[in-house]
């Protein structure tokens, strides 16, 4: 049996050569592309939408009527909910990735241990 492989010199990588290795070793930009269309198109269409939701989170509640907003302070870490109305409610995030929650009640964002913001 002959040489499977045969190495370039030059290729720091020691890729093998094309001209000495059966064609479907070297799949072309075609095949990748068919792959990875396969199977993913309902993937696809949830992923956009769950993070088009994660990201619309930052602004509106995941749940009506829970619009208590549940910050954490980027200088001190202390956590802190905010109720509309008050003067910061308006310019505050919440980001679900840095552990930021929207609550239903004060009395549930007491409980999990938030305190109310001052403004």
């Amino acid at each position: 049996m002959g040489k499977v492989f045969e190495f370039d010199p030059k290729q720091r990588s020691k890729r093998p050569v094309k001209g000495n290795v059966p064609e479907r070793a070297w799949p072309n930009h075609r095949d990748k592309w068919a792959r990875k269309q396969q199977g993913g198109s309902v993937t696809g269409i949830v992923g956009v939408a769950a993070i088009a939701l994660f990201a619309a989170s930052e602004f509106i509640p995941p749940i009506v009527g829970c619009d208590i907003k549940g910050n954490i302070s980027y200088q001190t870490g202390e956590r802190i909910y905010h109720i509309p109305g008050q003067e910061y409610y308006s310019e505050t995030r919440i980001s679900l990735l840095n552990g930021e929650w929207w609550f239903c009640s004060e009395e549930a964002a007491r409980e999990a241990g938030w305190r109310k913001a001052h403004r």
